[in-house]
């Protein structure tokens, strides 16, 4: 075998998948999944129609791809905090510690422009998991427990603040208020009940911080 010229094939390869994902990233900050065609993301990646299908048998076939790649940008995110005390800059470890409110207004800030960035991809795997209910993804969970399990340490920081003696069961409430707060805006597609019932960023942001801080400190 030449494995001197299969290396370039095989480069060439990637870059083309990582293309057409681009291009699926791009339609779905504008469209919803089910109105995006092959045509449409071959267009929007600069490929041929042929080409996406000779990657991918059909457009359901991109979404344990685009999930991989969602997977990886968290786990890098998971070991930017593990490695350096910070996230996105912002201090959360040792003597750049903030107080308890900041650190719990910065998670929801944080989870709201994560959200907003990838809005789109978001709902197609919301949709994905939904239809797969019973997928079994080795890499989600333990990603899961990871950013559980730091959220843990974060609270320990915080310990003589906090009236709650299980600390893990205190963690698993607030990790539960910043992944639900934000939901209806995955669920909620070009509803009316988003304009009727969603407050604005900065007042659902405010309100949540003390509903968390009140939770934590308050008996």
């Amino acid at each position: 075998m030449n494995t001197t010229r299969s290396k370039p094939i095989q480069k060439r390869a990637l870059l083309t998948r990582e293309k057409i994902l681009d291009g699926l990233e791009a339609l779905l900050a504008r469209h919803e999944f089910e109105a995006i065609s092959i045509a449409d993301i071959a267009r929007e990646a600069g490929v041929a129609v042929g080409s996406v299908y000779s990657h991918y048998k059909d457009k359901e076939a991109l979404l344990p791809a685009l999930l991989d790649r969602q997977l990886e940008r968290v786990k890098a995110r998971l070991a930017e905090l593990r490695e350096t005390g910070t996230l996105d800059g912002f201090g959360l470890d040792g003597p750049q510690r903030p107080d308890m409110r900041s650190l719990i207004r910065f998670s929801l800030e944080n989870a709201l422009k994560q959200i907003d960035a990838s809005l789109g991809v978001r709902r197609a795997l919301f949709t994905y998991r939904r239809m797969n209910p019973d997928l079994d993804i080795p890499l989600a969970r333990a990603l899961a427990d990871q950013a559980f399990e730091s959220l843990v340490t974060q609270l320990e920081d915080y310990r003589d603040e906090i009236v709650h003696t299980d600390l893990r069961a205190a963690a698993r409430m607030v990790n539960y208020f910043v992944n639900i707060v934000f939901l209806d805006r995955i669920v909620l597609v070009k509803s009316p009940l988003q304009d009727t019932l969603r407050p604005d960023d900065e007042t659902l942001i405010q309100t949540y911080t003390d509903m968390v801080y009140t939770y934590l400190t308050i008996d």
